[in-house]
């Protein structure tokens, strides 16, 4: 009996023969062992896979079956915590993928140890667990592509605190949907946005976090192709103690009454963290996003901010959503609050243009050199404005056949303080747009500012799209960067070398590059205005050039100058509206631009001036 016991053993161990490709069976071939013991002299005997000894196999998550992945996909799944989890290509058991652990939770996840070739692929998973080792589980056939580069999420940064609406915000690929998903957990989506022309992304997280340790993925989709997940990045949601103060005053019950309402709203903010030197915004979103100045805590207390009217009346009828956000001592990562949902109700639904009107004077009169996020003047305040011809020839917003040529688009920027009473050229008529922070909202064209130069820079005779050197000073009169000239003691010292009577003073000039500081310099290098030649006073600020016909610019209104007799002025703004209309479907008002108003706005709205 013990020989035929013997017997038996043999025949069943060799039954568990190896792959002879590779030493080890092949992932998807199922090989099952049967298991034989003598317990107390007997016989005992059973399939060990699935009934005895070894652990299930891991599942595949991502890439999900048949989908697209890049040349480093991110695989995951789920397994037994604690096991050592083994991923490899169909067939070729030492061609391992990877080998990683699964977590607490049951999870694993893990970026391919080797790139692989574009093309259909076929991957298998198996896992090991107190010197156990399971079955191939099922393979998952996707097809590599060459993919577009992973998102970088840049906030909140790793290993910070953040609140329970986070800001997210990162770079990309300049038109890319960006999809921002709490790891492991593709389903669960906290931002899908678009990155901006600069290639900058954010929002805030469309889900409430939890509490504790929490940790987000992102990939972008472009042209129907999809990346690969990034990095992962770990943070910690904070929970705050005590009580918080967080309300418009003049809606105690949640509804806010446009009618009633005097010049502005105020907001009341305070929060149990708050310390000395936090930096504190307001965002309100409705029919846009509008954020309130910031302010920094000076003394321990409450926070008021003022909205203006026309933010509260363009949502007549709405629920808008404010939120506040802060940093502590104004550095680290910026914390969210949880929103505030408030009901805006009336009975007369505001003119439009006379919120453009208002909207267009407040940020003319907005004297900071700096938007939320460390971001330019231009994003958040003042006014980019063109002025263009009439003709029926062509449409007035496209860019003219020599900003075509350059690959730029000239506007002048206007605010209060740097002596911007005219602007370049004859013409009577133009446009203005949104704030740079608007350009793509509600599908709105991104736009990308390029440089800016404190006087007119003559452009159309400069190099990279009016953004380089002038033909007539090809050596010294590129942009200011590339020369050294960053502070306003030496960009006078450059721009004074020919004297103000001189147009070589304008074409030697250097431009400023378009983000915070080099912008604000530009605008703060514009001294003495009206010592400089007439022609040349205006500032100029240089957009890339968009596509012919675009109908979502984003602009503002049209405008004319209260100089400029109503035959030419008026008439021509009216015409360039009609003419919008008809091509885009938009409604966009005429507004008239007082430069030296005296009492009053700067720019008003007249029922008069309308062509629509």
């Amino acid at each position: 009996m013990n020989h035929m016991l013997s017997f038996l053993l043999f025949i069943a161990l060799a039954g568990c023969g190896s792959s002879p490709r590779d030493g080890v069976a092949k992932p998807g071939d199922g090989v099952s062992a049967l298991a034989i013991a003598q317990v107390d002299g007997a016989l005992s005997s059973g399939l060990s896979a699935s009934q005895s000894s070894t652990p299930d196999a891991p599942l595949i998550a991502t890439p999900v079956d048949h989908s697209l992945s890049g040349l480093y996909p991110l695989l995951s799944g789920t397994g037994i915590p604690g096991a050592t989890v083994q991923i490899v290509q169909t067939h070729y058991a030492n061609r391992v993928l990877v080998r990683t652990t699964v977590d607490a939770n049951g999870r694993w996840a893990a970026r391919s140890a080797l790139e692989l070739a574009p093309g259909p692929y076929s991957i298998g998973g198996r896992q090991t667990l107190d010197g156990k080792t399971s079955d191939w589980g099922l393979n998952r056939a996707f097809t590599v592509v060459e993919t577009p580069d992973a998102p970088v999420i840049e906030n909140p940064p790793k290993g910070s605190e953040s609140g329970r609406y986070p800001l997210l915000s990162g770079k990309g690929i300049p038109g890319a949907t960006v999809q921002v998903v709490k790891t492991h957990y593709a389903n669960i989506t906290l931002v899908r946005t678009t990155a901006d022309a600069r290639g900058h992304w954010e929002a805030h997280s469309a889900l409430e976090l939890p509490f504790g340790a929490y940790s987000i993925g992102a990939r972008q989709t472009l042209n129907a192709k999809t990346s690969v997940w990034g990095d992962n990045v770990a943070f910690t949601v904070v929970a705050s103690t005590g009580s918080s103060i967080f309300k418009v005053l003049e809606a105690p019950t949640g509804e806010l009454n446009a009618d009633t309402l005097g010049a502005e709203a105020s907001v009341q903010v305070s929060y149990p963290r708050m310390g000395l030197g936090d930096t504190v915004g307001i965002r309100l979103t409705g029919v846009a996003l509008r954020d309130a100045p910031i302010q920094t805590v000076r003394a321990a207390g409450i926070l008021t901010f003022y909205l203006p009217k026309a933010w509260i009346a363009e949502n007549l009828n709405r629920t808008v959503t404010l939120t506040y956000t802060y940093k502590a001592g104004g550095v680290g990562s910026l914390i969210t609050s949880a929103p505030l949902s408030i009901k805006v109700v009336g009975s007369t639904v505001p003119n439009d243009g006379v919120r453009v009107a208002s909207e267009l004077n407040a940020q003319y009169s907005n004297t900071s050199n700096t938007c939320p996020g460390n971001k330019a003047a231009y994003e958040c305040s003042g006014v980019l404005i063109r002025t263009v011809d009439d003709s029926p020839a062509f449409r007035a917003w496209n860019p003219s056949p020599y900003a075509v040529k350059s690959g730029g688009v000239s506007f002048s920027y206007m605010k209060v303080g740097i002596g911007m009473n005219r602007l370049q050229g004859s013409r009577t008529q133009g446009f203005v747009l949104e704030p740079g922070q608007f350009f793509t909202a509600n599908g709105g064209y991104p736009l990308q500012v390029l440089c800016s130069f404190p006087y007119d820079g003559n452009t159309l005779n400069r190099s990279a799209a009016g953004c380089g050197a002038s033909a007539d000073f090809p050596g010294n009169s590129g942009p200011c960067s590339a020369q050294g000239i960053n502070t306003l003691a030496a960009w006078r010292a450059h721009f004074q070398q020919h004297p103000a009577s001189s147009t070589n003073r304008y074409t030697h000039q250097c431009g400023f590059a378009p983000d915070q500081a080099s912008f604000a310099l530009s605008l703060i290098a514009r001294e003495n205005p009206a010592g400089e030649l007439t022609a040349w006073q205006q500032n100029e600020v240089v957009i890339k050039i968009w596509p012919q016909d675009t109908s979502n610019l984003p602009i503002k209104a049209f405008i004319y100058f209260s100089s400029a007799s109503r035959a030419v002025g008026v008439e021509g703004a009216k015409n360039i509206q009609r003419d919008f209309l008809k091509m885009t479907g938009r409604r966009v008002p005429v507004i008239r631009v007082t430069p030296n108003a005296t009492t009053g706005g700067v720019f008003s709205y007249f029922a008069a001036d309308q062509g629509i």
